[in-house]
Parts: structure tokens; C-alpha cells; sequence
């Protein structure tokens, strides 16, 4: 959705005027900056947000509720007890007495409609929004989607839910609009799910559940992928995250992924020699998926490497990576012989970068490779090195 590409972002411009998500790793502030760290914040104030602006989210997520005259509502509770001190039932409750109740930090209760107008001269802040049923009806989508149209903000806002019939309906409402559909815990991304989702931009996945081999499924799909948290998140999956290829992240401390700690190296003319037995595996660090095995003294071309909690990975593919103990890296020559062969829907994901290479045996070249029950499909360039 956010950024799995440049060039796709640039034809998804020239076919809708809009682009999927900006480029770049998508910090997304989760009720701004929701956990005190060094700063003494509440969720869904300005001062939240601002925090999270600072600490270098691009996004903020912000949640809803519907007040009785049909205003909506900045909060993620139903009721305002837990913040307010005051039990008010917001959908049953007018928003002349709602915005009236104090939140934190010296500020009251707000509308969506102030906390856009407020940030809408910032034209770097997006704004994640989150609908929900109202009473267990969906009634909220057709105002959203009128006070967004009637701010300009369309291009800035991107639609989360739960509710899979939201989503759809602010689609009919705001043809073009991005949308993040959520995934309960328990809910998986299979090859089958994504097939059956192909309508929405990305997922948001819980952390736990997320596998290299769905981020590269979602991928392949021309979809994206952001990891959500848990409130015992803090940040220190962040490395994790970031070598998994994901998008993206929806977290609660923005700082701690102000900036990559693991940065990528890119490599040139460098092969990898499979010492003994190597394993494949879809992304790298502690979620990476294992694909297949590679075989003793087979060679293929390394493309990045990256260091995640003192374990080095090299790269071999379009988010395939070996942990280095299993080989050794060593510079190598133009190879003198290469044939492609094309797999799969996403010829302009598969591109972008190179793929990993193959060893000719005999003289002849290996059969295209499907990597596990997740149907993984990449392109694949198989050469004697």
C-alpha cells in the first residue's frame, strides 16, 4: 500500500491521480504517540499527535465513534469513562455535551472535523481513520466520507477497519480510496485470504502472525503489509520488522523507528558459497519463513546484506535471504551464462531487483522452483557463476 515500490506508485499516478501511499518505510502513529515515553501523553490529543509528527510518524491513526446527532468522534472507546472520568455512552450522547469533557494534557474531547482542519495546513501529516459500527449498524461511512471530500483530504487519508463491509462502502462513496483492512489475531494471511481480498490496498496484520512468506504473498498480490502491535509492544521489534520487508509499521512509539538501525548494504558482484547446506528463507530476522534448502557448493548471487541483533543475513532474491554462518561471501566475475525465466503476475515487483541465481548443472538449467504451500512465486535468473 505504502511504499513496495516507486515505479508501481508512479503507474498507479498516471492511472488514478493519486498514489497507493507515499514512498519510504510508513511510520503510522497508533492514537498518535499512545504509550508515555519520555514524553506524559494521552491518546488522540494534539499533543499526542504532535509527538508522534516529531518522533517521525508520517501517519496518524486515529479512531471513531458517532455522537447521537451524527457527529463523529475522535476516541477509541465507546464510552468516555476511561479518559474523561465522566461515563457518557458517545452514540448516545450529543456532541454539544461531549466536547465539553476534559481528555488529558489540558485539552477536551474532539471532532474528526477539528482534528483535520487543525493539521490540514501540514501537508506532510496523513491520516489513518478507523471506522466502526455504531450500535452495531454501519452509519458512519457516509459522513466520513463527505467531511473528508469536503476538506480536499482524500489523497491524505487512508480507511482502516475490522468491518470488511466499511471498507467496501467507502470505496462506493470515494472511488480510488485507500484502504488497510485489519486482521483480528487468528486471522491469517494465506495464499487463499489474499486471493479472496484482492479489493483493498493492504492488511494490518498482528505482529506475532506475520511471516516472510505472507509479506512476500501480499506482495506478490500488488498489495501491502503493516505489522500492528500488542499494548505490551515498545519498540524493540523494530529490527525484526524492518528486516521482514514489511511496509511499514502501525506502533505506539514512533521514535524508535525514526530512523533504520539495521540499514541495508547493497552488494555488487559478490556470490555466496554454500559451504555445507544453507536454508532459504522468506524475509530475515525472527518472523523469516524458511523456504527450501540450498545445496552444498551451489553459488548465488548476493544482492544485500543486513545485520539483525547480531546475526548477518545476505540476500539472494526479491526478499529471500541465508544467514551468513551458512556460507561464505566471496566477489565474483560477469557471469558467463544466464537464462531467465518468468513466474508469477508481478512482473514489475519482480523487476526491481536482482534474483537470486542458480548453479547450471550439466549444462543445463534448473526447473523453476514453487517454494512451499504458500505458493511463493518470484523471478527467478539462474546462472552459472
Amino acid at each position: 500500500m505504502f511504499k513496495h515500490s516507486f515505479i508501481k506508485g508512479v503507474l498507479l499516478l498516471a492511472a488514478t491521480g493519486v498514489f497507493v501511499f507515499s514512498s519510504g518505510f510508513m511510520i503510522i502513529g497508533h492514537r498518535g504517540e499512545y504509550f508515555s515515553h519520555h514524553y506524559d501523553t494521552v491518546e488522540h490529543t494534539y499533543r499526542s499527535y504532535d509527538n508522534a509528527i516529531r518522533d517521525g510518524a508520517t501517519m496518524l491513526e486515529i479512531d471513531l465513534e458517532q455522537s447521537s446527532d451524527g457527529v463523529l468522534v475522535v476516541s477509541h472507546d465507546p464510552t468516555t469513562t476511561r479518559l474523561s472520568g465522566q461515563r457518557h455512552v458517545i452514540s448516545d450522547t450529543p456532541w454539544a455535551t461531549l466536547r465539553q469533557l476534559p481528555y488529558g494534557n489540558g485539552e477536551n474531547l474532539k471532532s474528526l472535523q477539528e482534528v483535520l482542519l487543525h493539521y490540514r495546513a501540514q501537508p506532510q501529516v496523513q491520516f489513518m481513520i478507523e471506522t466502526r459500527l455504531v450500535n452495531g449498524k454501519m452509519v458512519m461511512e457516509h459522513e466520513l466520507a463527505k467531511l473528508v471530500a469536503g476538506l480536499g483530504l482524500q489523497n491524505r487519508v487512508v480507511y482502516e477497519s475490522f468491518i470488511e463491509g466499511s471498507l467496501l462502502e467507502m470505496k462506493k462513496l470515494q472511488p480510488g480510496a485507500r484502504t488497510l483492512l485489519l486482521l483480528h489475531p487468528g486471522t491469517w494471511l494465506t495464499p487463499a485470504y489474499i486471493a479472496a481480498h484482492r479489493w483493498t490496498s493492504s492488511y494490518g496484520v498482528w505482529w506475532p502472525q506475520l511471516s516472510g512468506a505472507a509479506v512476500n504473498n501480499v506482495h506478490d498480490a500488488g498489495q501491502e503489509v503493516y505489522p500492528w502491535p500488542f499494548e505490551s509492544e515498545n519498540g524493540n521489534e523494530a529490527p525484526d520488522e524492518y528486516a521482514l520487508g514489511v511496509d511499514g509499521v502501525i506502533t505506539n512509539w514512533s521514535y524508535r523507528y525514526k530512523k533504520d538501525p539495521d540499514a541495508t548494504r547493497v552488494l555488487k558482484n559478490m556470490a555466496f558459497h554454500v559451504t555445507d547446506t544453507a536454508t532459504l528463507y522468506a524475509g530475515a530476522g525472527s518472523n523469516a519463513w524458511a523456504l527450501r534448502k540450498l545445496p552444498k557448493d551451489s553459488r548465488w548471487r548476493a544482492t544485500k546484506e543486513i545485520t539483525v541483533r547480531n546475526v548477518r543475513w545476505y540476500q539472494l532474491g526479491r526478499n529471500q535471504w541465508v544467514k551468513a554462518s551458512d556460507g561464505i561471501l566471496a566477489s565474483t566475475k560477469t557471469p558467463t551464462r544466464t537464462a531467465a525465466l518468468a513466474v508469477g503476475p508481478d512482473l514489475i515487483a519482480n523487476f526491481e531487483s536482482p534474483f537470486f541465481m542458480f548453479e547450471a548443472r550439466d549444462g543445463a538449467v534448473d526447473n523453476v522452483l514453487t517454494f512451499m504451500a504458500a505458493e511463493v512465486h518470484e523471478m527467478l535468473a539462474v546462472e552459472k557463476v
